[in-house]
């Protein structure tokens, strides 16, 4: 055998051993660490369920662990019950006209003061606040020079804003009184008024009715019912029919009608026929 061939041979019996020795290197610092991370788990497991002697005999008295892990002594406190916002009112009087002959007539009316009696069937959100805004607000002022308590116009404004925030049937009588009276309007009042919808409507069909009024006032009930009977003809029935359309529908044969009344009874007429 050559000399080149043993040193061949040599040098591959080393290198075999080489690798021998990297891999059985290697699968003993795997095996290692397999017995450390045995240990660790062990030891947290052993840890998760340690209980010292205090927390041992609380727990079998009245302690207990939370989802978290943390333990707690005796009973939690009961939560604070609160009542929700009252949603006692005072129904509007309807005044049914007299002598009425007709009892599809009679029945709208009638429906009226249903609606007058039930005003929380659409809905509504009471709110405790409510109450307190009407006692500010009502009787509504003659003016605003300070004998009346509402000496300061903007103050009244903003709390007509904030009742109007609310979804509080309560809240349309001093919605409606403060609009068709001309005391203090606005968008804000008109669309809460027609948000409530139906229970609306008893305390501005007197306003639309009213002929002693100034013709400019009274075209505000007219818009807003208008836009009420749009959404919710079936559930007035025959209001629509019997007490809104007949309104309307002498606005427009008047000689000479009032340029609002007009306009909003041109504009709702054939949408609620």
């Amino acid at each position: 055998m050559s000399k080149k061939m043993i040193w061949g041979l040599a040098t591959l019996i080393i290198l075999i051993g080489a690798v021998g020795f990297l891999f059985y290197r290697q699968y003993m610092e795997i095996e290692q660490l397999k017995k450390e991370v045995a240990q660790d788990d062990k030891v947290l497991e052993q840890h998760r369920n340690q209980k010292t002697p205090e927390v041992a005999d609380a727990q079998r008295s009245t302690g207990h662990f939370h989802e978290d892990g943390t333990f707690h002594v005796g009973d939690h406190p009961d939560p604070i019950e609160t009542e929700p916002p009252s949603r006692d009112y005072n129904p509007t009087r309807i005044q049914i006209p007299e002598g009425i002959t007709d009892p599809e007539v009679q029945k709208a009316w009638e429906r009226v003061d249903y609606i007058a009696n039930n005003i929380w069937e659409w809905g509504g959100v009471p709110a405790d606040r409510t109450v307190e805004l009407v006692d500010q607000l009502m009787p509504p002022p003659d003016g605003f020079s300070g004998s009346s308590g509402h000496s300061d116009l903007e103050d009244t404004i903003n709390l007509l804003g904030e009742l109007s925030s609310y979804q509080d049937p309560r809240a349309i009588e001093v919605l409606a009184t403060y609009l068709c009276e001309g005391r203090v309007g606005g968008a804000e009042m008109i669309d809460a008024l027609v948000e409530m919808g139906p229970p609306s409507v008893p305390y501005l069909i007197p306003y639309m009715l009213d002929m002693d009024q100034n013709p400019s006032l009274r075209s505000h009930p007219i818009n807003i019912l208008g836009r009420i009977a749009e959404k919710h003809r079936d559930e007035l029935g025959g209001i629509v029919d019997y007490i809104i359309i007949p309104r309307l529908e002498a606005i427009l044969s008047e000689e000479e009608p009032n340029y609002h009344e007009a306009k909003y009874a041109r504009e709702f007429l054939p949408r609620v026929k």
